[in-house]
């Protein structure tokens, strides 16, 4: 099955495309419009393709409950999951500025939607595409609501089972869905290199015959990098202008020297996969001239006299009868003087 390109807002996204790379403002907006307008800039400036926002607040995702269960690590900033979420969810009106500034500077604006509720604001946004995160993949209701707008859904399986993203995607299809772009991933704050198991992105791929990417929660380039040469079709990744700046996510963002390395990388990574078609390429011209055998008379040759072995050698460079065709000189005759130490070529012989 060949799997189809995706267009949004003239960009395109394919196996054979730039990998489509997201910029994850998460809550390192720090509920602040100018940190997060100069968010924006940071990305644009290091050659990111879209502004990725997060549209939730405390009350769409938990309720407040003194419940054992609703209480988290000390290492997020907040004594229990209804005050992470108030304190880092972006105000509503944060999202036509950002989404304007972020067309202004010519990346693609989308939103990660956590609560059906929210989706006839976010569609006011004209927004292109949405994002399923990890944690809302099995949210039965948000999955067919989100499928039911005609949108193409970014959709994390961070955390999934084969059996979860299977019933994932049932949901999605039976609701109408645009193209859908499966992103692997480890839903670990940071994530450590050896859980990221990137084979499973492309067995992911292969598969639920989807195009999919990579959502990177690690610290630096390597990860995204490796999944960009792994033909990801999609890179998202959280980024920040400090990471030592309080809120629960600058600590493992990315900082914009990593986006601008990120963003050269692919570069470098895309120019290195080329094209499937084995070839002598320009670059390789010259060392194959060079450094490929040929006959060349290791004596002189007369005119008519016959070429036998102790008249030529294989020898670099590649100037005559190559060495792979050694029986064009069995039982031949020259028909010029062939001077030692030149090549013999076919025309030189009969």
């Amino acid at each position: 099955m060949r799997l189809q390109n995706l267009t949004i807002e003239n960009r395109t996204i394919g196996p054979k495309e730039r990998p489509l790379l997201i910029a994850e403002v998460s809550a390192n907006h720090d509920r602040n419009l100018d940190q997060a307008l100069a968010l924006v800039d940071i990305a644009a400036d290091a050659g990111w393709d879209c502004l990725k926002l997060q549209t939730y607040t405390a009350d769409t995702l938990t309720i407040r409950s003194s419940h054992q269960s609703m209480k988290i690590d000390p290492i997020w900033g907040s004594p229990t999951l209804y005050d992470l979420y108030k304190g880092a969810a972006m105000p509503m009106e944060f999202h036509q500025p950002l989404f304007e500034r972020a067309r202004e500077r010519g990346l693609i604006p989308f939103t990660s939607i956590y609560d059906p509720r929210d989706l006839d604001f976010i569609e006011t946004l004209d927004c292109p595409m949405y994002k399923i995160a990890s944690f809302e993949m099995t949210f039965d209701d948000l999955l067919a609501t989100t499928a039911q707008t005609g949108k193409p859904i970014i959709l994390s399986t961070g955390m999934a089972t084969l059996t979860e993203i299977d019933h994932a995607l049932e949901v999605l299809d039976k609701n109408n869905s645009a193209t859908i772009i499966l992103l692997h991933c480890c839903s670990s704050y940071p994530a450590p290199l050896d859980s990221i198991n990137l084979s499973a992105m492309t067995e992911i791929g292969n598969r639920c015959k989807r195009l999919v990417g990579f959502s990177d929660h690690t610290i630096g380039s390597i990860a995204p990098l490796t999944a960009a040469a792994m033909g990801a079709v999609a890179i998202e990744k959280h980024y920040t202008n400090d990471p030592t700046r309080d809120g629960p996510d600058h600590r493992f963002s990315a900082t914009p020297e990593i986006m601008r390395d990120i963003a050269k990388g692919v570069d470098d990574i895309m120019a290195l996969r080329g094209s499937p078609t084995k070839q002598t390429t320009q670059a390789e011209m010259v060392n194959k001239s060079i450094g490929r055998r040929s006959a060349f008379a290791i004596a002189d040759i007369k005119k008519g006299q016959k070429i036998t072995s102790d008249l030529f050698r294989f020898i670099r460079p590649n100037a005559g009868i190559p060495a792979s065709d050694p029986t064009a000189l069995q039982e031949k005759y020259a028909l010029c003087y062939i001077p030692k130490g030149t090549p013999i070529r076919y025309e030189d012989i009969s």
